[in-house]
């Protein structure tokens, strides 16, 4: 029996060929089944993307066995995007994002040495996208999905920090490790129960406990690739540290908490208060700016979150 993985129309370029079989998930007599609509070795081309428009199709699938390709086809396809002055600043953004959606799901659904190093890559080639141009790249902000999941979170996130992090005149080297510890910093949820996470009601301590383990879980992941990412785990550690001391897993406080942490931190809680999440419905900015202010001033630095506002102010 096939497993099949979700891609974006988005993520695949007219006119080239994907090296994987394209499917699509209909509905026949009350059952679903997946329908090859391109195969891996046939061009792509822009009358099979512009029917999927008019159809309104959006959401492709390819076989779980063709991962690796389809990661090869995106990094390739990536470099083209940001190379080609023929495509357009939107279909550039769109792209950009919706493959950092689909690496990150595929991190998260096998968090591997191999895909991590993957998504380090395209992190790295994010960031020199975003430096390209940086008032386009302020359109992947625009792009939110419309409810709360892991990935588009962890892509909210990592665009967000970035181009807080350049305003705030961190170099290009830095902001790249910034950038893939901000898409790897929730990995160690990939370790709890699912329904754990998605849970509505009130954690118990004994459940909010097992939450809490989750960035020495990431960091555990992170050290098994043997690759150094010295940067990404503090951040992964980190990320749940408070100004005040009362954040886990250590109770780091004040200077003690590494700069990116503390912006992480920010970020994470804003883009968790304005996005639909199944326990709760979004919050305008003003009113998340609000919350945090009001309810969770002892948890992020006063200085960075001063400017995380003004900061919010360029796009909003």
């Amino acid at each position: 029996m096939f497993e099949y993985l979700p891609i974006s129309l988005s993520s695949l370029r007219s006119n080239t060929v994907s090296g994987c079989d394209i499917y699509l998930l209909v509905h026949v007599e009350g059952a679903d089944r997946y329908v090859l609509y391109c195969k891996g070795d046939d061009l792509f081309d822009k009358s099979k993307r512009e029917l999927l428009i008019r159809k309104n199709i959006n959401r492709l699938f390819i076989n779980k066995e063709d991962q690796k390709k389809f990661f090869d086809y995106l990094e390739s396809n990536f470099q083209y995007v940001l190379s080609n002055g023929k495509v357009s600043p939107h279909e550039r953004i769109k792209v950009v994002y919706n493959t950092a959606i689909n690496m990150i799901q595929s991190v998260f659904k096998d968090p591997n040495p191999e895909n991590i190093l993957k998504s380090r890559r395209f992190a790295h080639n994010m960031v020199e996208f975003i430096l390209q141009d940086v008032s386009n790249s302020y359109g992947m902000l625009k792009l939110h999905l419309d409810e709360y999941y892991t990935y588009a979170h962890t892509v909210n996130v990592a665009t967000m920090g970035t181009l807080f992090a350049h305003g705030l005149g961190v170099q290009k080297d830095d902001l790249k490790q910034l950038c893939s510890g901000m898409l790897f910093f929730d990995l160690g949820k990939t370790q709890i129960n699912q329904s754990l996470l998605e849970k509505k009601g009130r954690l118990t301590e004994e459940e909010f406990e097992k939450i809490k383990k989750h960035p020495e879980l990431g960091d555990n992941i992170l050290r098994k690739t043997g690759n150094g990412l010295k940067e990404e785990s503090i951040i992964t550690l980190q990320h749940h540290e408070n100004y005040d001391g009362s954040g886990y897993p250590y109770g780091l406080k004040r200077e003690e908490i590494h700069s990116c942490a503390k912006i992480v931190r920010i970020i994470d809680i804003y883009d968790a208060l304005t996005t639909k999440r199944p326990y709760a419905n979004p919050l305008p900015p003003f009113d998340a700016l609000k919350t945090i202010k009001s309810e969770m001033s002892n948890v992020v630095d006063p200085i960075i979150f001063k400017r995380f506002i003004r900061f919010l102010g360029g796009y909003t």
